[in-house]
This record gives C-alpha cells, structure tokens and sequence, in this order.
C-alpha cells in the first residue's frame, strides 16, 4: 500500500514540472529527474536485529534535482553540484512488522571527478521519514531499533555515472542509510543499512557549464558576531533502582532551551573556524526520577534551577547561503551524576542564512560521538559583519 502512494507522489510532482515547462521552451531546463532501486541489508546492530535472520530489504526512490551553471559563486566553487529534492520508500520484505517506511528529503550530489562520460559523485541526504513500527512492550514488539513512528532520514552515498547520450546517465553507488528520532522518544539505538543502488537519471537539457580559464578566488573574508537562542525537546527513560518494577523505557520528556553567542572567523572562501558560549536550562538536569510503590516520579534536584554555562569552538563549512556547523563543547560547571550525559557534548547543525543577518539552524546535540542527546532549532541573528582587510 505504501509504495502505491509513493508511486502516486511521484507522478503528480512529475506532471507538475513538465507542466511548468510547457510555456518555457526558450529557457534553459536546469532540472533533471533520477528514478532509482536498492537492494540491501539492514546491519544487527543491537540484539534484537540480531535475532532476525532475513535482513534484506528493497529501497525505491525518485529525485528531482536541480543542475547548477556556475552563475553564483558557491557552485564554481563546489564544481557545480546539483541539488533538490528526494522521495524514497523502504520494503523490509520478510521483515514487514518493522514497518514500510517512507522518506522526503534534502538531496546534494557533488561531482569529484569526471572522465570523459564517466563521473564519479558523492551524495548526501538528509530529511524526515514515516511509517516506522515504533518499540511497544503492550504488544510484544521489542525491536529497539526505533521508538517513534516519525525519524529523521540521513543519506551518504558515492558513486559512478556514465553518460547515454544527451539525456541520460545510468549509476552506481553504495550507500548508507540511517534512520532515528535524536532522542525524541526513547528506545532510540538507530536503523542503519549498506546497500548498492542502480540509478537512472534523465536530464530534458544537459547543462554544460561554462569554465574560465581563470581560476575562481572569492578574496572576500569576514569576521562575524552572531547571536542565537535554541530550544529543544528529549526523552529520558529511568535507569536506576527498583528498575524492574516499571515498564522497559519508562521516563518523562524534558525541554532545553539557552541563548549562545559566537565569533566566527572566515579564512577561506569555505571555511571559517571560531568560539562560542552559552547558557542552557535543560530541565533534565534539574529534576531527579525516582520509583516508588512500583510507580515513577520525579522531584526538584536544587533548590532553585541550575543553568550550564558551556564553550563550544567550532568549524564552518559554508556552501553558499547554507552552512555546515561541527562543534565540540564543554559544560564547564555542570554537577555530573551516574546515567547523566557527560559535560563534554558533540553538535554538528544546519544553518540556513534567511537573510544577510538573519538565519534558522537544525542540529543533533550529541554525547560520546554516536549517542543522540536531543534536537535543537536554533533561531539567530548577526550583529557584527566585518571584512578583513
């Protein structure tokens, strides 16, 4: 039923964009439409996938891509990427109680090399996916994989292509697959798989870039001020005595939310390094879950709310109006206790520029390098934009 609506899906929006098209024949068609198919193996990376001994599934999706010309800066830069938008649906075929997931999201494929008609690409995509079959001990599916229908979807992926004539490109990638919630509702181990992929990409017009002998130098660099306020949302689960008198994941949800400033240093045309600090209230933090007549509560941990004052240095890659943002930061007053997450944390974020000034991020707030503490929107603003001399 669910590959029936992704179907449907991908006719309507395929009708929509050569409807688009109809009036625009003295246009260049920047856009191009890869179908594509996977068959692979979902990895037993905890105890229940362990136990199934049919990993396999199929993987269907459709893209609707856009071909950059090197009419902005960014994609000279990039060796003129293609970007849009993607659709996938997942079959677990003897698997089927853990769901026929299906995934929207962001696509980015960049070119490494090119050979003549073959080309080698790398890809990452990243979104929301559907249709999970969450954990649920009232009816005896313990798969700990996942623990809400609703994920996030993350996509890497390189591969070759090679060019049928003007139209057409048939490749061939390996992928990773990753789906989880960042903690949203616990369990939350994570469904990761490897798998091949066979592509069919169909371009109306091939665009072919138009290369300057000359090599593109952005000599523009700034120094920024910016200032940002974030909030999120987790699920903590209780771990500690008298355990075995509750449900396997039982717990309470806490919001975070703080303010941040950083001093950002650009020293590349993609690069640019610097500091932040923070004040984060994370109610967790503040609260203590303890059992008692077979039942969880929790109560105040200090008499009055504590906050955690945090320094975060931080790399930036910058791809046109949208960033990459990879920090490591430290709680430095933060009170540790046995089952918290440590003081040291791992960030890695999306920030879209909205504005010159203005700009709204998305990230994974993360501890021990793979252990998802929460999600984080991020709304901020530059206060201070200089050019270096």
């Amino acid at each position: 039923m669910i590959l029936k609506h992704f179907y449907l899906c991908v006719l309507i929006l395929f009708s929509a964009f050569c409807k688009s098209q109809v009036h625009e024949t003295l246009k260049q068609n920047f856009f191009a439409f890869s179908g594509g198919a996977e068959y692979g193996k979902v990895l037993a990376t905890n105890e229940p996938l362990q136990n199934y001994p049919d990993r396999q599934y199929m993987g269907y999706s459709f893209q609707v891509l856009k071909q950059t010309n090197g009419k902005k800066d960014w994609e000279k830069l990039y060796n003129y990427p293609q970007y849009g938008i993607g659709f996938s649906a997942f079959d677990f075929l003897k698997n089927r109680q853990m769901g026929s997931p299906f995934a929207v999201y962001g696509v980015y494929n960049a070119k490494i090399r090119q050979w003549g008609k073959l080309k080698w690409y790398h890809s990452v995509n990243f979104g929301i996916s559907f249709n999970s079959n969450p954990f649920d001990e009232d009816h005896g599916y313990y798969n700990t994989s996942v623990g809400s229908k609703t994920n996030m979807f993350i996509s890497l992926g390189t591969g070759m292509y090679y060019e049928l004539g003007k139209h057409f490109d048939l490749g061939l990638n390996l992928k990773f697959n990753h789906l989880s919630n960042g903690s949203l509702k616990f369990p939350n181990k994570g469904l990761n798989s490897v798998t091949p992929q066979f592509s069919l990409v169909y371009y109306p017009e091939r665009i072919i870039p138009k290369r300057s002998d000359s090599v593109f130098v952005n000599s523009k660099r700034y120094n920024t001020l910016e200032f940002s306020v974030f909030g999120g949302r987790k699920n903590i689960f209780y771990r500690g005595p008298q355990r075995d008198e509750l449900k396997l994941y039982e717990g309470y949800n806490y919001s975070v939310y703080g303010a941040e400033a950083h001093y950002m240093r650009q020293y590349s045309p993609k690069s640019a390094y610097g500091l932040g600090i923070g004040i984060t209230m994370d109610e967790q933090y503040n609260h203590t879950m303890y059992v008692s007549d077979s039942t969880l509560y929790q109560k105040k941990r200090f008499s009055n709310d504590q906050l955690l004052f945090s320094v975060v240095p931080t790399y930036r890659l910058m791809i046109g109006k949208l960033y990459v943002n990879v920090g490591a930061g430290y709680y430095i007053f933060k009170k540790e206790r046995k089952y918290d997450a440590p003081a040291f944390f791992q960030r890695i974020a999306l920030q879209y520029q909205i504005t010159d000034r203005l700009f709204a991020s998305f990230g994974i707030n993360a501890y021990d390098l793979h252990i998802a503490n929460y999600l984080e929107w991020k709304l901020g603003y530059t206060f201070s934009k200089k050019q270096r001399k």
